[in-house]
């Protein structure tokens, strides 16, 4: 696992660094590089926007159902954030950003599952690093009330040529299968599903 966070991270610092205006004399940054749950909102609902109608890019809805470790069970509650590159593949500040978003950029958000477990984020679809060397992807974590913070697998893109037999070799499957489908409607968007699966207690 601390294999797998290291190569994911090492490939995106860099590129914050090189695309993004410096806050020099701001407070130090978060330790934990991936993490986000702290700088979400007080009371974060079951649907959010990441990328406002300007955000040039594809428009894209991910959905899913977050369910217990039994993969059946819907679990309301959870505090889901999820982050990602702009159409040009790098994670663009404004430069008011704070905590993470000094590292993740604007584009980011935080859901909370409904009763029956859902979520819904609007945004676009995020482009590869213009290195090429990750597919295009979006990072997920999970907060569950009573434990801390947790990554999940990046969301990856069916049909997405940068995705290779190493790619996958780096995933565990946290979170369950999140490799997915877009379909388009009739209005253009791309709709992804991504249900969620949480970590049994002890992993």
């Amino acid at each position: 696992m601390k294999r797998r966070t290291f190569l994911v991270l090492s490939g995106y610092t860099m590129l914050l660094f090189l695309s993004a205006p410096s806050r020099a004399g701001s407070d130090p940054l978060p330790a934990c590089e991936w993490c986000g749950a702290a700088d979400a909102p007080d009371d974060p609902g079951s649907t959010a926007t990441l990328a406002g109608p300007d955000e040039l890019g594809e428009r894209l809805l991910l959905h899913g159902v977050v369910h217990a470790a039994d993969g059946r069970t819907p679990v309301p509650g959870v505090l889901l954030y999820a982050y990602h590159t702009n159409a040009n593949g790098i994670y663009p500040r404004r430069g008011n950003e704070t905590g993470n978003g000094r590292r993740h950029g604007h584009l980011r958000g935080w859901v909370v599952s409904d009763a029956d477990g859902r979520y819904r984020i609007r945004t676009i679809r995020p482009a590869a690093y213009p290195s090429r060397s990750e597919p295009a992807h979006i990072h997920m974590t999970a907060t569950e009330p009573g434990r801390a913070e947790y990554w999940l697998d990046d969301v990856l893109f069916e049909g997405d040529p940068l995705i290779t037999p190493d790619i996958l070799s780096r995933r565990n499957g946290r979170g369950g299968p999140a490799i997915v489908r877009p379909e388009r409607t009739g209005d253009g968007t791309l709709v992804v599903r991504r249900d969620v699966i949480l970590a049994a207690p002890d992993d």
